[in-house]
């Protein structure tokens, strides 16, 4: 028989939904009548052969655990047989619990300033227990201090671990016993306030960890025990988990799952190993997309020097210290972030969040070339805003802006096919690729954009009262395919020259529209400016 310590407060909603005491999970308080229903849910579900004594306050209104007493497999089972139900957890509110008044204010102060998060202030253990008492389920995590006046050192741990509350300690008590001691109680780190640095560092922690609560990591172990252990350290920084006991069924979860954006896996393992496995997930996920950190028990250079030329971004051999884990892990995401971030910036426009002229482009060629070979009928369309540059000149840049950003929005809005590509590829100028549009469907379409443009409310702020603007655009369509993307663009942008000709505000398509012989089709832009055009 095998005991087991679970705990009735501590909920998941992820597919284990039901985690032990040991595990830093979110606080449910269960009533007495809850708390024996939870009891007998636990008998009917694991089946024969359970032995549940409820424990810990039992006498209380509001009991904690239950001790297990059951066979290793029904205690493996338990993880899983409780429904998942928690209170949603506010990442904008955090618990700073500090007995000195400037260092309570500088933490304050850079969280919310860094973080805009909402910071809650606690001085005493007492300060502490009447927040948590007040706030808990809302919390998101708390950072304390060892010492405090009214309590003994940890105390104020035991108070967050034992409401569910995850815990950064931030102290400047430092001795290996101490950090021992705290790193047992499964707190998330253990943080010196020894230089500006650590306040630097506790602070991308606290980001961090609001990230990793919407990424997916993937463990891949044989090992139950070894891969439990990563596991638990991974749910301890807040990541949802699966868990593969071999390559093979870790590519069958990747299949099923492909937001997963981390790989932790073992080398040696039966029916595919970690090499096979790395190899095998890139020829699926670039080095950018997914991480993969090899773990391995052999400690050898040339292992490792194998992992990583096979793909796998980092190695770490067993056994490993837990912080280095955790800053291999989160080096790791920090570096997809910021290729992800870096991807971003290279194919949208900052301010209206559309794709950008270069990757307009560079994708829509391809497009191009496919919709010649489905036979299907592409469209180019050059957008421009009318007499944009007055609005500037009389409302200013920041209501240019805001013109901008919102005809983006109208936009997008109305493109409902993932096919279409929208950019802005000047100052005042939109460009629309639209692979498959109906011939029929072409002058309909566009006059539907032109008259959303039209209608759209625009109310801008001038000198304490409210100004509304009329915003119109003229729309030029190359509606014939051709030989090259360039080309359609060249005849769009000379039908856009027709629309402001003909007094702006309105539609002219190439098959529809014959050009006037003053504006040649050399003449027109292929390369739009990118600071705004004046009329």
């Amino acid at each position: 028989m095998t005991q087991v310590r679970i705990s009735l407060w501590r909920f998941r909603c992820n597919e284990r939904h039901f985690f032990e005491s040991t595990n830093l999970c979110r606080p449910r308080p269960l009533n007495r009548l809850q708390f024996c229903s939870a009891l007998m849910h636990l008998s009917r579900r694991a089946g024969a052969g359970v032995d549940i004594t409820p424990a810990g306050m039992f006498g209380s209104a509001t009991p904690r655990w239950a001790r297990v007493r059951c066979s290793p497999w029904v205690a493996r089972a338990l993880r899983t047989t409780m429904p998942a139900s928690e209170p949603s957890r506010d990442p904008r509110r955090i618990l700073v619990v500090e007995e000195t008044p400037f260092f309570l204010n500088v933490t304050h102060r850079r969280l919310e300033t860094q973080l805009n998060v909402t910071v809650l202030d606690a001085g005493t253990l007492a300060e502490a227990r009447a927040v948590i008492e007040r706030e808990g389920p809302s919390l998101f995590l708390c950072v304390v201090d060892l010492v405090l006046p009214d309590a003994d050192s940890g105390d104020i741990v035991d108070l967050a671990i034992e409401n569910g509350l995850p815990c950064i300690v931030f102290t400047s008590m430092f001795s290996d016993e101490v950090r021992e001691e705290v790193l047992s109680k499964k707190v998330i780190d253990y943080v010196t306030k020894d230089s500006p640095a650590s306040l630097d560092y506790m602070t991308h922690l606290i980001t961090r960890l609001v990230g990793n609560a919407e990424t997916k990591v993937l463990v891949v172990d044989d090992s139950r025990s070894a891969r439990s252990y990563v596991c638990d350290l991974l749910h301890l920084y807040r990541f949802q988990v699966l868990e593969a006991a071999d390559g093979v069924q870790a590519l069958s979860i990747l299949r099923e799952t492909p937001d997963i954006r981390l790989i932790v896996t073992d080398y040696f393992m039966p029916r595919m190993d970690g090499f096979e496995l790395v190899k095998q997930v890139r020829n699926i996920f670039a080095p950018t997309d997914v991480a993969i950190i090899g773990l391995s028990s052999a400690g050898s250079g040339l292992l490792s020097a194998r992992f990583i030329k096979y793909g796998a971004n980092d190695v770490l051999n067993k056994p490993f210290l837990r912080e280095e884990f955790f800053c291999r892990i989160s080096q790791n995401m920090d570096n997809l972030d910021y290729i992800r971030d870096l991807e971003h910036a290279a194919q949208f426009d900052p301010l209206t969040d559309l794709y950008n002229r270069r990757f307009l482009f560079e994708a829509a060629e391809p497009f191009l070339s496919q919709a010649r070979r489905e036979g299907s009928n592409p469209v180019v369309a050059m957008m421009d805003i009318d007499h944009f540059k007055s609005v500037n000149d009389t409302f200013g840049h920041d209501a240019g802006d805001a013109i901008l950003v919102g005809i983006a929005e109208t936009l997008r809005r109305l493109l409902r096919r993932r096919s279409d590509i929208l950019a802005r590829v000047g100052g005042e100028e939109f460009c629309l690729f639209a692979p498959e549009l109906a011939p029929e469907a072409v002058e309909g379409f566009f006059e539907k954009l032109r008259n959303a443009v039209a209608d759209m409310p625009i109310a801008l702020a001038d000198n304490d009262s409210r100004k509304s603007i009329k915003i119109t655009m003229s729309i030029g369509v190359c509606d014939r395919p051709m030989a090259s993307f360039n080309e359609m663009l060249r005849r769009a942008d000379r039908c856009l020259y027709a629309a402001k000709a003909a007094g702006r505000n309105c539609v002219r398509i190439e098959s529809r529209n014959p050009h006037p012989a003053s504006i040649p089709l050399s003449g027109a832009r292929l390369h739009p400016p990118v600071t705004q055009k004046c009329d």
